[in-house]
């Protein structure tokens, strides 16, 4: 059985919801006015009603992180936003920079191999939106058999009751053996901001927005011995049973709305009802991904600020909210404007709290109700013990151009603060707490994969003043690509294979993305025409087929030439450079480059 663990505090002023029962509308950081953080629905045969309360087209900025159950950050998870994917590198921090969203909406889906997929769903702002995605990993609860009635059953009486009847992807019956993963997300639990599929917003039975109040999540993923996906048959109804939090007996509804998850969409929907006979909820389902338990309840859009006690923007913060009828407190980071915003529940009295670095609390107020749209503050803290710090610096390439796409990692005792670098600059505020007062940084150009290395210093308040930080020392390993005008870059781990006659070369989350023959090995020129290359051997990009991310004209001409410039021994280097075109189905010719500095294992 898997636990979700407490976060350690990681900071990079993600978004998070102040809303009693529920854990996902996340905050949006640098949104002015009121940014929630989305959904994500899984329901297969839903086309989605909610684009008309998206707005306009627009285009908008992501950085974020993307994390196991740990927090330990997951390199190479590939988050598609738009039209655009990029992969996460080995902090698991990714940058998706003038992405085609919609005003009000936008949706960053989420895969990585081993893990289950998810995302995250926000209201964006105009500035570089945070956002921070937690997977599960896809470790098998049980395997059970077509044709046998099974229930698999979690140590928490979380439970699946299956008929024995499964669909592969096509929908084709399937026969043999199924691997059922099994998750409980409790709405008690500290993680569930982070873990669950974007927000609480969904789709009602009547075709209209809703906000909503969990009382429980499942996700169910089935598969076959070769990790393919499988689903139950929609005729043949699978049961599931919620536990319920002790904490909720007596508020908690006697019957209850499901809403199912659709990762196309980024948002739930309402998809049957489950009933309370006892201390769980019970329903029945036709199909599986992330379930929900939720009563859409009202709310109120809510922000507010906080300041030091020298009228300065404290980011990085926590501001929880706990309302009377909910044992969970909500609670959101601050942007670098001290800024923090989303839904809360109307007409009702609540306590709103600051929470300094070290967990001492430095504010506390009763605020409520509220009937309609409010900001609240600006709070005033007077920081006690600990201390308002600001680190600041620059942050040049090797040719001391300032950095256009990177960030800069501090890390004080611990907790790790992300900062997005967009114009050569950084600006990083925290509270300080007395026992320490050294932290580490490390900046990381993205574009041209170098790295500061890790700094040692010490704060010097009320700001500190690092200067300008050079990325001069390479990334060990990457990959890296441009193709229909979009970037990529996949860090370490990498993985190499030599299969005898041929070589490969495989991201960590198992994507092939080129091979060649044995026999090709000799640093050179070759090229990829239709898959027939000169010399004679196999020399090709799989990271097209792999990746599902270019569309490529397979009977129109394609013309990549590569060029090999080193093959070292186990432990060396392979160093490769392509460029050239292909025609996508729309007869339209692409361009593409890229590059290759993996060592070979």
């Amino acid at each position: 059985m898997k636990t979700l663990r407490i976060l350690t505090t990681v900071l990079i002023a993600f978004t998070l919801i102040f809303t009693s029962c529920e854990r996902d509308d996340d905050f949006t950081q640098d949104n002015p006015d009121i940014p929630d953080d989305t959904v994500i629905i899984d329901d297969p045969v839903d086309t989605g009603n909610l684009d008309q309360f998206f707005g306009a087209a627009a285009t908008r900025s992501f950085f974020g992180q993307v994390v196991d159950e740990n927090n330990n950050g997951i390199s190479g998870a590939l988050v598609a936003v738009g039209a655009q994917t990029v992969f996460t590198d080995d902090n698991g921090v990714f940058s998706a920079q003038n992405a085609s969203v919609n005003e009000q909406f936008a949706y960053l889906r989420v895969t990585a191999s081993g893990y289950v997929t998810s995302g995250r769903a926000l209201r964006p702002s105009d500035g570089v939106n945070r956002v921070k995605v937690m997977l599960l990993s896809a470790d098998v609860t049980a395997t059970v058999n077509s044709g046998v009635a099974e229930t698999v059953q979690l140590g928490d009486g979380t439970s699946v009751a299956l008929s024995g009847d499964y669909i592969d992807e096509n929908g084709a019956p399937y026969t043999g053996s199924v691997d059922v993963i099994l998750d409980f997300l409790d709405p008690a639990s500290e993680d569930l901001d982070a873990v669950m599929p974007g927000m609480l917003y969904a789709e009602d039975a009547t075709g209209d927005e809703t906000y909503l109040e969990t009382f429980g999540m499942i996700s169910v993923e089935l598969r076959d011995a070769s990790g393919n996906e499988l689903n139950i048959d929609p005729n043949s109804p699978a049961e599931l049973r919620f536990p319920l939090d002790p904490a909720l007996q007596g508020v908690a509804p006697t019957t209850i709305p499901l809403w199912s998850f659709d990762d196309a969409l980024g948002y739930w929907i309402e998809d049957g009802e489950a009933t309370l006979p006892g201390n769980e909820y019970v329903g029945m389902v036709s199909h599986f991904s992330f379930w929900n338990c939720d009563a859409p309840f009202p709310v109120v859009d809510f922000c507010t600020t906080v300041l030091d006690d020298n009228g300065n923007p404290l980011a990085n913060t926590t501001v929880t909210i706990t309302t009377p009828n909910s044992p969970y407190p909500r609670s959101g980071v601050t942007d670098q404007n001290g800024q923090v915003c989303g839904k809360v529940p109307s007409g009702l009295t609540m306590t709103i709290e600051v929470v300094d670095l070290c967990g001492n609390p430095i504010f506390s107020d009763v605020m409520g109700p509220f009937a309609g749209p409010t900001l609240y503050g600006p709070i005033s803290v007077n920081p006690g013990s600990s201390t308002s710090q600001q680190v600041v610096g620059d942050f040049n390439d090797c040719s001391n151009n300032p950095i256009t796409d990177g960030y800069v990692v501090l890390d004080y005792g611990g907790n790790i603060f992300y900062e997005p670098v967009t114009a050569g600059t950084f600006d990083i505020n925290l509270i300080s707490c007395p026992a320490s007062n050294v932290f580490t940084l490390e900046a990381i150009d993205i574009t041209n994969q170098q790295s500061s290395g890790v700094i040692n210093y010490t704060f010097t308040p009320p700001t500190t003043t690092l200067g300008t930080i050079t990325s001069c020392n390479a990334v060990t390993e990457y990959i890296e690509w441009e193709a229909e005008g979009v970037q990529h870059f996949l860090t370490a781990p990498i993985n190499t294979y030599d299969n005898g006659d041929s070589f490969s070369v495989n991201a960590s989350n198992g994507n092939e993305f080129f091979y060649m023959s044995s026999s090709d090995t000799v640093v050179g020129t070759y090229t990829w025409g239709n898959g027939i290359q000169s010399p004679p051997g196999s020399f090709e990009m799989e990271m097209f087929e792999a990746l599902s991310q270019l569309d490529i004209d397979y009977n129109a001409p394609i013309n990549i030439i590569f060029q090999l410039n080193a093959f070292g021994a186990v432990g060396d280097y392979i160093d490769i450079t392509f460029t050239g075109t292909y025609s996508d189905t729309s007869a339209v010719v692409q361009p593409i480059s890229g590059s290759l500095h993996v060592i070979r294992d």
